[in-house]
């Protein structure tokens, strides 16, 4: 029944299950099968993974119609690095599993397209013990159906795919990338790179493919287990001259991917166990599931099922944080780069070496108390001193989020659940998810949408967008259901948030003082100002180890306690003549330190010197005294802190005056915007911070002796004369 076929003269087949499926434009049939690597080379599907094919090998680069098919090239680096590593890499997290290949049959003639001859009309043939319905395309392609002993299709559905690769090709429609792994896999090992048509490509990946066998001694039996799924699709209605068939192939292509969506960066790091960061991130989120003592951020106030690719921000009104910056505080506070923490003069730029960052993460974490010097885990040995983000044992994953929850993951939540502005999102969410009634059907789906179903919110608000645009349409007036009404109540119950939240934070619902308030928290619930928080948790806990030797991991959610309550003491400042220190962070009051108009991640080190700025008011640093024992060197890391920032001010002024004074000479424009900067940051340290107008001056002559660029900002001596006018300054005050 599964013979090679010997009495047809075709030389490439498929066999598998067959399928068909019926549209208004057409029919399509479709052979479910699969492609190997190891085994018997003249094995169909062997010979399957030998016959796929990128579109670049089939056709002429001049023939741009058809190479839209795939409307994007081949990336050779991303098939070369990724996936075929991923394929012949041994997996401590799990199986390596492609979903299907799609391919489709076309006529081809000397990489030129062209049609398949009329199909023939369906006969029934015996061979190989069986009997078959067979159908042939001239001498392009015959399909052949396993018959029942009644005449009729088999309830096996098995069929069989002949073609002559003289007159048609094996076109990959979706998974070119999955394929191309495969291919150049087949094409090292047997030495037939040269008889391809993608020879041209040899040098991106067979010394690639040979390092990864004999590193990791794959065998031929390794090679047998590779099996990955194919869909091989035809068109059994586009034969003949008046047939279309690669525009049909065109549709298809449109009709496979329309729908497709990459998986968002949410899902990835809720499922993927590939990164020992998703996995770090993940133990934070459970912590949170089914807690709700009133001490720790509840879950409904995290946005952790966003289907967006990218979500910098939160995009949901009730939440005060999302995973992505979860993840975020996990990379900055446990990975590093440890430089990022040590030299607060280093902006986020340029490339980060992952051995570096792994190291760190082995000594954040300390895994040398945790983990023996080497770990069998399911047949995988691992040393310790070589785990990292993308090679850790997945059977030591418990222990090291534990480790990571007793300390970073502990010291994260305390500052999200704690300090001031996160506490009283909070605390404002829950009152209006107790005060809420939900008699109502579409009340009931606006409630569940905030603080129930995983991907209730996004799923009103696309209906209510597709509600939107069919009415605006004018095609036909939609009436309103249940899910338009319920988005329409959460509309409405944003509002009644938003005085909520202007009670709870600002002690006022005065609509000024609402407005206020959501001016600020458009600032406190942006990834730079949150991880520029955890930065400057990083980063002081790095102080503390240079100052106290001693300083032990298990300590770090009681330093983050008394972080908290120093911001806490900050906010509380008596706010007379309306400096509400609540608004500090704002950009729209009076003489602002936050002059950062795009609020992206890498401005997260600008938010850190804010942060920092507040705890060194005198009445703020006594709550973390005790903790960084000696002031002076935290004045210094402040100084390089400062003197970036002043820096990025400077530069920010330079393009204003370069826009509305094009004829100034550079000098000039850069002597006005380094005053303009300095006197704005001036006005804004005295209004809102306590530092003195005679105090920054002085402050800005002696950073003349600083280096932003050195990591500990200038000559120690200098560094510590600095750091003590400024703190005798600060006491006076």
């Amino acid at each position: 029944m599964f013979g090679s076929g010997t009495k047809l003269t075709f030389r490439d087949y498929v066999q598998g299950t067959w399928g068909s499926f019926d549209t208004p434009a057409g029919r399509v049939d479709y052979m479910m099968t699969k492609a190997k690597l190891g085994g018997d080379g003249d094995a169909p599907e062997r010979q399957l993974t030998k016959s796929l094919a990128p579109v670049r090998e089939i056709m002429d680069a001049g023939d741009l119609d058809f190479n839209q098919l795939l409307q994007r090239d081949l990336d050779d680096h991303r098939v070369a690095v990724n996936l075929i590593p991923y394929l012949l890499k041994p997996q401590s997290t799990g199986p390596a599993f492609f979903p299907p290949i799609v391919a489709v049959l076309l006529p081809f003639r000397n990489k030129k397209p062209t049609k398949f001859p009329e199909m023939g009309n369906s006969t029934v043939t015996n061979y190989d013990d069986a009997t078959w319905q067979e159908q042939r395309a001239g001498n392009a392609f015959q399909i052949h159906r396993l018959l029942g002993a009644d005449g009729e299709p088999h309830g096996a559905n098995v069929g069989k795919l002949w073609w002559n690769r003289s007159e048609a090709s094996l076109v990959v429609l979706d998974g070119q990338h999955r394929a191309m792994a495969l291919l150049a896999i087949e094409r090292t090992l047997s030495n037939t790179w040269q008889d391809t048509a993608g020879v041209k490509f040899r040098s991106f990946y067979e010394h690639q493919v040979r390092q990864l066998i004999e590193t990791h001694e794959t065998t031929e039996v390794d090679l047998e287990k590779i099996e990955v799924p194919v869909t091989v699709c035809w068109f059994p209605q586009q034969t003949g001259e008046a047939s279309r068939p690669h525009e049909a192939a065109r549709k298809l292509f449109v009709d496979v991917n329309k729908e497709a969506r990459p998986p968002s960066e949410s899902r990835i790091i809720l499922l993927s166990d590939a990164e020992l960061g998703n996995v770090l991130t993940r133990s934070v989120l459970s912590a949170l599931r089914g807690h709700n003592d009133g001490r720790r951020l509840p879950l409904y106030a995290v946005e952790y099922d966003n289907p967006d690719v990218n979500s910098s921000r939160p995009a949901r009104w009730s939440v005060i944080t999302n995973v992505n910056l979860l993840k975020m505080a996990v990379n900055r506070c446990v990975f590093g780069h440890p430089k990022y923490l040590t030299n607060l003069a280093q902006p986020i730029v340029g490339r980060e070496s992952a051995e570096e960052r792994d190291e760190f993460m082995r000594t954040q974490l300390d895994l040398q108390t945790l983990l023996p010097d080497r770990i069998d885990d399911a047949g995988y040995v691992f040393d310790r001193e070589s785990i990292g983000n993308l090679n850790f044992p997945i059977g030591q994953a418990d222990a090291i989020g534990r480790r990571f929850m007793e300390t970073w993951g502990a010291a994260i939540l305390m500052l999200l659940s704690q300090v001031k502005p996160y506490a009283d999102h909070a605390t404002s969410l829950t009152k209006l998810k107790e005060d809420w009634h939900t008699a109502d059907t579409f009340a009931s789906l606006a409630h569940d949408a905030l603080f129930g179903g995983v991907g209730v919110f996004w799923t009103l608000r696309s209906s209510y967008e597709h509600y939107v645009e069919t009415r605006q349409s004018g095609e036909h007036r939609m009436p309103k259901s249940d899910v338009i009404r319920a988005w329409e109540a959460l509309k409405a119950k944003e509002e009644d948030f938003d005085r909520y939240r202007a009670l709870e934070y600002l002690e006022s619902t005065r609509p000024e003082n609402i407005r206020n308030c959501k001016s600020v928290y458009g600032v406190y619930n942006t990834h730079a100002c949150q991880l520029g928080l955890f930065m400057t948790l990083g980063s002081l806990w790095e102080l503390r180890k240079d100052m106290v030797t001693t300083t032990k991991i298990s300590e770090l959610p009681a330093f983050a306690d008394a972080l908290a309550v120093a911001w806490n003491a900050f906010f509380a400042i008596d706010h007379k003549k309306a400096r509400d220190r609540k608004l500090a962070f704002s950009k729209t009051i009076t003489d602002p330190i936050n002059q950062i108009v795009n609020m992206d991640t890498p401005q997260a080190v600008y938010f850190r010197y804010f942060w920092m700025q507040a705890l060194a008011i005198p009445d703020v640093w006594s709550h973390v005294s005790d903790w960084l024992p000696e002031r002076s060197k935290f004045d210094v890391k402040l100084g390089q802190a400062r003197h970036m920032y002043l820096d990025w001010c400077t530069k920010q002024q330079m393009k204003a005056l370069v826009t509305s004074q094009p004829g100034l000479p550079e000098r000039d424009l850069r002597s006005q915007a380094e005053e303009t900067a300095a006197t704005n940051l001036k006005k804004a340290l005295d209004r809102w911070f306590f530092v003195s107008g005679g105090e920054f001056d002085r402050w800005r002559t002696d950073a003349d002796m600083v280096d932003p660029r050195r990591a500990d900002g200038i000559d120690p001596q200098g560094a510590l004369d600095l750091a003590s006018a400024m703190r005798e300054s600060a006491d006076r005050r």
